[in-house]
């Protein structure tokens, strides 16, 4: 009601009272079966074949599925649900991830189940922004040519992966959320066991180490000093754990190398008990480390007034910032060098130029590398020792470290076809040729590997060579039964709004043996009642003429809900992977009605000459009129050759038979209409729930449904020359009771009249007789 206060004209908009009631669709095809790859027991929407063979792949050997879903396309098919099923001996493929010391910390199982997810392949580098806190896991399905060479698909990569569990990119939780390939183990107990591992591994006070060497205090108040000129004080960015980035300010003039871990704590304090260290500088890096494990420490540049720069502190300055979590993660693929321990010691003994290693750099021809050391302990996290504040050699430094180490790389990778070699932050890493794949032809290292340094070994063989992980123990199980379709359908029912027609492809195993569907299509009848759908089954007699099809018709019938299903026979005859094959009609018939319904309507029938089925080579069984004859009052639809190419020639439910007592719903098209109608009113009256339970209500009721059946009778839905003929929707007090209004019952009755197909088309022809002149 619209409040006045002034004089004035107000405007007040009311609605209009009207509901409108949409019809929903008509074809959306539900298929439930055997397929290679795809996940287990989760119906996925598809808009073509296409869409199916990026999820579920154009593989044959488990069945009809992809034959059918193929047809159901060609024909005319626009959307469908596939819900792939198996015995309970399918498996998803794993592979367990390693840190340095061995323990398992990241387990990956394959999204599908299935001997196809053995082709997944996974693989580490620490080629990322912070190469001693983060790594990059790339993950890929490799198959094999006629020639023995990797092809790789489905490629993805998650960059920039931790293992702190309340980080941001947490390896398992980023992986479980973007791979369209893998996830992290589904199996509790292995994922707490590499949990605990992770924590087990994050022992480290995290630090941050300068790319320069100092050899005193007064060595880095040289260094401030040249840094910013003139100006009293130099800056740099600082974050430590879950602490905001914070700006450093250092005196150039009267400097302590106590006042950078001070203003840094001094900072600190209003944000995190953390608080950093910095020991003191003798010829080593300066450093920055926290004093508790699990809080990493970043230092990037100050838009004003720099020195992280002139220090080298951050990774962007070429200095080293190791996380608390690094010894956490899995190792890098392939054969990389480390940085810790022996390792180290050995890398600057390379890089040095010196003795064995020298001559067998010139072996490999690498060119003239500029001289400079490496400083040995300072650079890494502990592999055994704690040596991480050792540092008593004079004149050690980190710069141009990276372009040496390029040098070597660009030689290495010109020895051999068989590897190539990279720069990942300060580590030279060797990857066997076809570097993304794992087995076959260069996936390993052979004895033409280098072994740079002679004495001096840099490459510790962390991972074997390997450049990727396989995954492995995937299974395809063997042909569902009863309980693994019952499954399918309860994750229709909770996953899938509305589907209107369903298949069940015949599946096979790998023995070759085909499901048996004769004990599925009473379950499959009754969901299909129950979701007001239409089921599509196929015979599977055991002599493929019309006499072993009615042999077979009293088992079908059998306990099944014979109005909400119907049959085609014979199989028709396709093209699949450039073999000709006999499969069922089920698919192709889906997609007829489909096409069927968007030409001409849902009450038309899936049959006549109109209905010619594609993409097919024929029929597999030839009929005459006389065979068609047998079995169309049994309610078996035929599949028939004409000239003009291969139809449907029938239109019956399984409860069309003669004298079968249904006169209703005798024919497909009345059934689905009928179904049209009952969901189009179900969810278009939904508006009423919950109303005041009297006339207003019901006369809404009447005008909804109304101008929908009257939408459909304008459309030549309806058998009648007028719509009073044709249909009526009745809601009023005789349809409701008072005692239904107190029940909350609102009670609507509507009536139509159906278009049954012209099934038999009877010609009387009269001769004339020759006329009498009387």
């Amino acid at each position: 009601m619209v409040q006045v206060s002034y004089p004035g004209v107000y405007i007040q908009e009311i609605p209009s009272g009207f509901r409108a009631i949409s019809g929903v669709s008509t074809s959306i095809a539900a298929f439930v079966g055997m397929a290679k790859r795809g996940p287990l027991r989760e119906p996925i929407r598809v808009l073509g074949f296409k869409d199916y063979e990026r999820v579920f792949s154009a593989d044959t050997s488990q069945g009809e599925m992809t034959d059918q879903v193929r047809q159901f396309f060609i024909n005319g098919g626009e959307q469908a649900f596939v819900v792939r099923i198996a015995d309970a001996a399918a498996q998803e493929a794993t592979a367990d991830l390693r840190n340095e010391s061995g323990s398992i910390v990241l387990t990956l199982e394959s999204r599908d189940a299935g001997l196809d997810a053995n082709q997944i392949r996974a693989r580490v580098d620490y080629n990322t922004a912070s190469p001693e806190r983060t790594f990059n896991l790339t993950v890929f399905r490799e198959t094999f040519g006629a020639d023995g060479r990797p092809m790789i698909s489905a490629l993805e990569t998650h960059k920039d992966l931790g293992m702190d569990p309340d980080g941001p990119r947490f390896a398992p939780i980023v992986i479980d959320q973007q791979s369209q390939l893998v996830r992290h183990t589904t199996d509790p107990a292995v994922a707490a066991t590499n949990l605990a591992n992770v924590n087990a591994a994050a022992t480290l006070n995290a630090f941050s180490v300068s790319a320069a060497l100092f050899a005193d205090e007064a060595a880095v108040e040289a260094a401030v000093t040249a840094a910013i000129g003139g100006a009293a004080s130099g800056r740099f960015r600082i974050k430590v754990g879950d602490a905001p980035w914070l700006t450093v300010e250092l005196d150039s003039a009267g400097f302590a190398f106590a006042d950078i871990a001070g203003r840094i704590n001094a900072m600190l304090a209003t944000h995190t008990p953390v608080q950093v260290t910095t020991p003191t500088p003798a010829n080593s890096p300066l450093r920055i480390e926290a004093d508790t494990p699990g809080h990493d420490v970043l230092i990037e540049r100050s838009p004003q007034l720099d020195i992280a720069q002139a220090l080298g502190l951050g990774v962007a300055q070429g200095g080293i910032e190791v996380g608390s979590f690094a010894a956490a993660r899995p190792v890098p693929s392939s054969l990389v060098s480390v940085l810790d321990g022996a390792g180290a010691g050995d890398l600057a003994a390379l890089l040095a130029l010196g003795g064995a290693a020298k001559a067998s750099l010139d072996n490999v021809g690498v060119a003239t590398v500029r001289p400079f050391t490496v400083a040995q302990a300072d650079i890494a996290y502990p592999a055994a020792a704690g040596n991480l504040n050792q540092g008593t050699n004079t004149g050690l430094s980190l710069r141009n470290i990276r372009e040496n180490l390029q040098a070597i790389a660009n030689a290495l990778s010109a020895e051999s076809d068989d590897w190539r070699a990279e720069v990942h932050g300060h580590r030279l890493v060797l990857i066997p040729a076809f570097g993304d794949s794992s087995s076959g032809v260069g996936a390993a290292f052979t004895s033409q590997t280098p072994n740079l340094g002679g004495a001096n070994q840099i490459f510790d063989g962390i991972t074997g060579g390997r450049a990727a992980v396989a995954l492995g123990g995937g299974s395809d199980g063997g042909v569902p039964a009863a309980p693994d379709y019952d499954a399918a359908y309860r994750q229709l029912d909770e996953k899938v709004d509305l589907f209107n027609l369903l298949v069940l492809p015949k599946s096979t195993d790998d023995t070759g043996d085909p499901s048996i569907r004769s004990t599925l299509w009473g379950a499959a009848s009754a969901f299909c009642q129950k979701k007001r759908a239409f089921l599509i089954a196929d015979l599977e007699p055991a002599q493929q003429t019309p006499d072993g099809v009615l042999q077979s018709l009293q088992d079908l019938r059998t306990g099944v809900v014979k109005d909400h299903m119907a049959v085609w026979w014979p199989q028709v005859t396709v093209s699949s992977n450039g073999t000709r094959k006999n499969i069922d009609p089920s698919g192709s018939i889906a997609g007829l009605m489909s096409r069927i319904d968007g030409s001409r309507g849902v009450w038309k029938a899936p049959a006549g000459l109109e209905a010619d089925i594609r993409g097919v080579l024929g029929a597999r069984v030839p009929m005459s009129d006389e065979q068609n004859g047998l079995i169309n009052p049994e309610a078996i639809n035929a599949v028939r050759a004409f000239p003009a190419g291969v139809v449907s020639w029938g239109a019956r439910t399984l409860d069309g038979f003669d004298n079968s007592g249904n006169t209703d719903y005798r024919y497909v098209p009345v059934r689905r209409f009928a179904l049209f109608i009952e969901e189009s009113l179900v969810r278009g009256l939904r508006f009423a729930i919950f109303e005041p339970n009297d006339e207003p209500l019901w006369a809404q009721i009447r005008l909804a449904g109304g101008a929908f059946m009257n939408g459909l009778f304008r459309k030549g839905a309806f058998a009648g020359r007028t719509s009073r003929e044709a249909y009526f929707v009745k809601a009023d007090a005789e349809t409701t009771t008072p005692q239904d209004q107190a029940l909350g019952v609102v009670n609507v009755l509507v009536g139509f009249a159906p278009l049954r197909p012209a099934e038999f088309i009877v010609i009387t022809l009269q001769q004339l007789a020759g006329q009498v002149q009387v």
